[in-house]
């Protein structure tokens, strides 16, 4: 492992870690946006549900949360790959490989798998960030901030919006990393995108057990990572959290 000799690929006649390599490149494509769009739009829904609690806009924004995380992502692919592209013809139905990664043409293909994932994620943190803030949004210090005059934009982005990133946080990571695992391998093959999910099923398929082992390896290293983060990230967000005795 240390070696990076992660032995033969027998289905694709190639080194284990030049296939993961090569499929890494196509995965992080979509994977990038996706993160940061869920991480934006993810808590921002939440708070924004929870201001206007009860409203008709609380009732819309948790419509489309919920409509993403209860819809199966390989499903609603198929649906808007149909729509749009056999339909309405606006993007290839095909995936292409040979256009340039910042093109417009490649922003257009990685549309609708990024618009999927992006709505298969954020159910679940909007409802800890609206459960979460709703409860922050009525004490003491929100009403100690609003006394003083403290514009509501400003009140919900300091007084708000870091405490309840810290329980969020640890929704983020789990929901990521399944998406990861097993939503991108889906939305891979729905799309025909030759990347790590795909390379995975094929390998699999195959009995590659080599190539299943690397791809496996990869996944593993990427929820430590992201624990990690995580862990570093509560100390960010709420000073009162450190590891300094430990």
């Amino acid at each position: 492992m240390y070696t990076l000799d992660w032995g033969w690929s027998s289905s694709r006649s190639q080194p284990v870690l030049e296939a993961v390599v090569g499929a890494l490149y196509y995965t992080a494509q979509y994977s990038i946006p996706w993160t940061v769009l869920t991480v934006i739009l993810g808590p921002l829904v939440g708070v924004y549900s929870a201001a206007n609690m009860y409203s008709w806009r609380d009732h819309a924004a948790t419509g489309f949360a919920f409509f993403g995380y209860a819809i199966p992502n390989f499903f609603f692919g198929i649906i808007l790959l149909l729509v749009f592209g056999v339909w309405l013809e606006v993007i290839p139905v095909v995936y292409n490989t040979d256009v340039a990664v910042f093109s417009v043409e490649n922003a257009v293909q990685l549309t609708i798998p990024v618009f999927v994932l992006v709505t298969g994620s954020i159910g679940a943190l909007m409802r800890v960030s609206r459960n979460e803030s709703a409860e922050f949004q009525n004490s003491d210090f929100m009403k100690t901030a609003k006394a003083k005059g403290v514009s509501p934009l400003r009140a919900y982005a300091y007084h708000v919006m870091r405490p309840t990133l810290v329980p969020v946080s640890t929704t983020l990571v789990g929901q990521l990393l399944a998406l990861f695992l097993g939503s991108s391998l889906l939305v891979e093959v729905v799309f025909g995108i030759p990347g790590l999910g795909r390379l995975t099923f094929e390998a699999l398929l195959s009995q590659d057990t080599n190539l299943v082992l690397g791809t496996t390896l990869f996944f593993t290293f990427v929820a430590v990572v992201g624990n990690l983060i995580e862990d570093l990230v509560f100390t960010v967000l709420d000073p009162r959290i450190s590891y300094d005795d430990r």
